[in-house]
């Protein structure tokens, strides 16, 4: 099936930074897989460690725990609070796909509040994934377009403002879904002044802050994590 309206290319193999197709054309990858590929193609220790998870242990479910899966909770909870002045370890819900770990988010933050307080305020351009909620959530109407009805309680105020965002509250709204950096709504980073007053206003106003780290995660802004550069 079609998507995006991709030109016909067909890519076989990768090598660090370049990509080659089947008749053997070489690309500069700067696409990266939609910003996941931050290590590049083929690199010789992932491979080894693919390969020596594969030969040792494949999928349990999400039912049991695996030695490394605890190992990459630790370290990942220990670079998120890196940043922050958080003491506190956290928790880790490993998810398969960004869609599926906002998704996940956006049902935490309806199970800590509880019943009438479901509501989630984005940004306008921002993108958040393609399932029926967190498209609900991505800002650009055009995209809600050809798939009305969506899921009702997600409303979006101006990127870079927090006058607006304290407008577009109500005690209907429970979370706040921002990515520190607009991927496809344009390359839009975010002021540090405007992370750290929704950070404020959250904290005022007992709502929880979601942040989408699917594009901007694991040093891709130059910190381990984007909200990072806000301190």
């Amino acid at each position: 099936m079609g998507n995006y309206g991709v030109p016909p290319l067909t890519f076989v193999s990768g090598s660090g930074t370049e990509l080659f197709d089947d008749t053997g054309k070489r690309y500069l990858d700067f696409l990266c897989g939609l910003a996941v590929t931050g290590l590049g193609h083929a690199h010789p220790r992932v491979s080894a460690a693919l390969t020596e998870q594969a030969s040792t242990l494949l999928h349990v479910s999400n039912l049991f725990v695996t030695e490394p899966q605890l190992e990459v909770a630790e370290r990942l909870d220990a670079l998120v609070r890196a940043g922050t002045d958080q003491d506190t370890p956290g928790r880790v819900l490993f998810q398969n796909s960004g869609a599926e770990a906002n998704e996940a988010a956006m049902k935490l933050a309806r199970k800590y509040h509880g019943r009438g307080r479901h509501g989630v305020l984005a940004a306008f351009r921002s993108f958040h994934g393609r399932t029926l909620a967190t498209l609900a959530a991505t800002g650009q109407p055009e995209k809600h377009e050809p798939f009305q009805p969506l899921p009702e309680g997600f409303r979006h105020a101006a990127w870079n403002d927090v006058a607006a965002f304290e407008a577009a509250l109500d005690p209907s709204v429970g979370a706040i879904l921002l990515e520190p950096l607009q991927g496809e709504g344009g390359v839009n980073p975010a002021d540090v002044d405007f992370l750290r007053g929704i950070r404020r206003l959250c904290d005022e106003r007992g709502i929880l802050l979601i942040m989408d780290e699917i594009q901007t995660g694991l040093g891709r802004t130059g910190e381990w994590f984007g909200f990072h550069h806000a301190g």
